[in-house]
């Protein structure tokens, strides 16, 4: 198994050289056979000065000509899948951290040939990484080995009717086999912006793709004033709700014709 790692850059953040080691010290101690891609989603050209000391035969850096995330650093998620030489994709965010025991769990849950993706609880934290509390309460445990049981607890469905858009799924602490590109297409950045996580996790649950979730937070989410994310909400700026409504209205579409 090798895991290919697709850490999202866009705009100058001076946590994200800290947390790409972090991430690889992690990845070692697991003993994971990985490839580190730093997708630099046509931002902050500078960013290369920060990582270049990082960069191996494990650790690679691409600019890319186009901005494949439309000013979001999620970009990478698209523009880096000719890239990808692992079997698992983890596509995460510029400043998140990840520890061995993490590692060691998608490790151990992929080797069930039967799981196809597998998510997991994280930990809030400040710039300098003090924890604050778990992003999803621990007792919350859905069972993915179910996963049309879990697409109607998302949407929230009653009868035949769908009634909210939910996501249950932590984008970076989410992994998947590469094969599923192949199942359902890729990620749909384009049309579905700062939801296609959720879209995707979706769509593989709609698909009846099983997976597994780990409660127990094991990785860091760094809630960081240079984040693209944290700016946006001081701006009071939020992009989803029309994207929420169009996934909504495929689901809505999807489900109607999936019950006659």
């Amino acid at each position: 198994m090798k895991i290919s790692i697709i850490h999202n850059l866009y705009k100058r953040n001076p946590y994200v050289n800290e947390s790409i080691q972090y991430n690889i010290l992690a990845l070692e101690e697991a003993k994971v056979d990985y490839q580190y891609i730093l997708f630099n989603d046509k931002g902050d050209k500078d960013i290369y000065d920060d990582v270049k000391n990082l960069l191996n035969n494990k650790v690679e850096y691409y600019y890319s000509k186009t901005n494949y995330g439309m000013g979001k650093c999620s970009g990478g998620w698209i523009g880096a899948i000719p890239l990808l030489e692992g079997d698992i994709v983890h596509n995460t965010g510029q400043d998140d951290v990840f520890v061995a025991d993490f590692y060691k769990k998608v490790k151990e849950t992929f080797s069930n040939p039967e799981i196809m993706f597998f998510s997991c609880n994280g930990i809030r934290t400040d710039e300098n990484l003090n924890q604050q509390g778990p992003m999803i309460p621990p007792q919350y445990q859905p069972d993915y080995s179910k996963p049309l049981d879990r697409f109607k607890e998302w949407f929230g469905i009653i009868g035949n009717e769908i009634t909210q858009t939910n996501n249950g799924m932590l984008a970076p602490g989410t992994l998947y086999r590469k094969e599923i590109h192949d199942i359902i297409g890729p990620p749909s950045l384009n049309e579905f912006f700062g939801v296609c996580d959720f879209e995707y996790w979706a769509r593989m649950l709609f698909f009846e793709i099983k997976g597994y979730y780990e409660s127990s937070p094991l990785w860091l989410y760094r809630i960081s004033n240079h984040s693209i994310s944290h700016s946006e909400k001081i701006e009071n700026k939020d992009h989803r709700p029309p994207y929420l409504q169009k996934v909504k209205e495929k689901y809505t579409q999807l489900w109607k014709e999936k019950m006659q």
